[in-house]
């Protein structure tokens, strides 16, 4: 049941995001004033990555819970490229797509972009590293709740005690 509620998600999630992009992507293909453009790509893309960060979380949550119940973690690692897809496609496509739009435009003098790529590939690398090191707390919290027993039978002899001599 887990697996359906969290692929149901993810696909809405996704489905939400990629019409976010395409809107923020929009814009840059509008025919308004250079200035209206700019003031709505911002809009659009600052509420884009603020879906993101949400979606992302509430489909962490739903990993981790999917992680608990089946002890699977393609959950964890889907959301991940999720936010790795989309986070690549905000700093590597779009705001580059942006930087040449305000070239064009003349509304900046930088002839080099290379901040947003360098952050986004920063971001993409410390989740990876977060999802990683989610996973191996879950798993470690998973062992220590539900901990098996050892059988009387499978423990060494020195420690069983003698019914006799008690």
């Amino acid at each position: 049941m887990w697996n359906k509620v969290y692929l149901g998600i993810l696909g809405l999630m996704f489905i939400l995001m990629s019409v976010l992009t395409y809107l923020t992507f929009s814009w840059l293909q509008s025919v308004d004033k250079p200035t209206n453009v700019v003031a709505n790509y911002e809009y659009n893309a600052d509420i884009s990555r603020t879906f993101l960060w949400i979606s992302s979380i509430i489909l962490l949550i739903l990993a981790n819970i999917l992680f608990w119940q089946t002890r699977k973690s393609w959950a964890l690692w889907a959301t991940l490229l999720y936010f790795a897809a989309f986070t690549a496609a905000q700093t590597f496509w779009l705001s580059q797509t942006f930087f040449q739009y305000q070239q064009d435009k003349n509304l900046t003098a930088d002839n080099f972009s290379f901040g947003s790529p360098f952050a986004g590939a920063m971001m993409i690398g410390l989740a990876g590293i977060f999802v990683f090191f989610n996973q191996y707390l879950v798993k470690r919290l998973y062992d220590k709740t539900f901990a098996l027993q050892t059988p009387a039978a499978q423990m060494p002899d020195e420690i069983l005690v003698d019914e006799n001599k008690v």
